[in-house]
């Protein structure tokens, strides 16, 4: 094995519905000039470029193109950003010996990343790519002038779980026309489970049909401060799904504690204060106790709804 590999040159692109051109970013990789490792793959022009005008967001497919030659030899691919490496062999990213295409979800880390390209034991390339913390931005509305846009800025980080089972919900549209069915002043404002609209002479009704239940991750070092936002969840501990809720409080009673499992904090609404503020001054009809005895909570009337949800970084 050569102890000096050359660099590959390395397309990085994001989805395909994306356009436009983010441009080149330098390559970080040993040697330089032509060459090959041991297994015969060989690799020249040390570039990285995306197709996209949008950075790589979290939770997305990215794939990494690499042009060389003997690249159907058996090449591993890493990252810390970077999940689930595959090597394509369907259209139209069908890899051969001169050109191999891998994908990878963009999950586990934000900033500045790379992704390692090893042959054998020696690496190859380092490909680098940048992933911005991300966001969601929902668009509130009571049909009656209450609303406006809520911005929540996700901590995968602390719990990649959570946002990616959030995320999921996101990109799928499950919350657009779901309600927060659940309003307690000075404690939290419960949504993400029932489509509207909903009437307390109705009840709850039935919950949208969800994704299997989630681990609990309530011990990542994160409170549920004033404007947080974490999953909601049954007894059980891992049973959080789709619903959500926001903390109008510094509730750190919901944070685990000796002999109690808490509720796990994954984000924070960064921008929309005075959205969630407004709510508190909406009309609001009493459950009259339908989650619990002495229970303050009341329904919206009109519904806030989430019009829709949108991962927007």
């Amino acid at each position: 094995m050569k102890t000096n590999p050359i660099p590959t040159h390395a397309i990085v692109t994001q989805p395909r519905w994306w356009v436009g051109a983010l441009g080149s970013l330098l390559l970080a990789a040993c040697g330089g000039g032509g060459g090959s490792d041991d297994d015969g793959s060989s690799f020249s022009n040390a570039r990285v470029t995306t197709a996209s005008a949008t950075p790589v967001r979290y939770g997305e497919t990215m794939t990494i193109t690499l042009v060389g030659t003997g690249l159907d030899a058996a090449l591993t691919l890493s990252s810390p950003g970077c999940r689930n490496f595959a090597r394509s062999t369907t259209a139209p990213l069908v890899s051969s010996a001169t050109t191999a295409y891998y994908t990878c979800t963009v999950s586990g880390a934000t900033g500045d990343q790379q992704v390692t390209v090893t042959g054998g034991s020696a690496v190859l390339t380092r490909v680098s790519f940048s992933t911005p913390v991300p966001q969601v931005t929902m668009l509130l509305s009571n049909g009656a002038g209450v609303g406006g846009s809520v911005v929540i800025t996700l901590n995968p980080t602390a719990a990649p779980i959570t946002v990616d089972n959030f995320l999921a919900y996101v990109r799928s549209g499950f919350y657009n026309g779901t309600v927060f069915h659940r309003y307690f002043p000075g404690f939290v404002m419960q949504g993400g489970g029932y489509a509207g609209p909903m009437t307390v002479a109705g009840g709850l009704g039935t919950a949208k049909p969800t994704n299997a239940p989630i681990v609990l991750e309530d011990n990542a070092g994160l409170s549920n401060l004033r404007l947080t936002v974490s999953m909601a969840r049954l007894n059980t501990a891992d049973s959080a799904t789709s619903q959500f809720f926001i903390n109008l409080a510094n509730n750190t009673n919901l944070d685990r504690s000796a002999g109690a499992r808490g509720y796990a904090v994954f984000g924070t609404v960064t921008a929309g204060e005075d959205v969630i503020t407004a709510a508190g001054s909406a009309p609001c009809v009493s459950w009259a106790g339908l989650f619990g005895p002495g229970d303050l909570s009341c329904l919206h009337t009109p519904n806030i709804a989430i019009a829709n949800a949108t991962q927007t970084r």
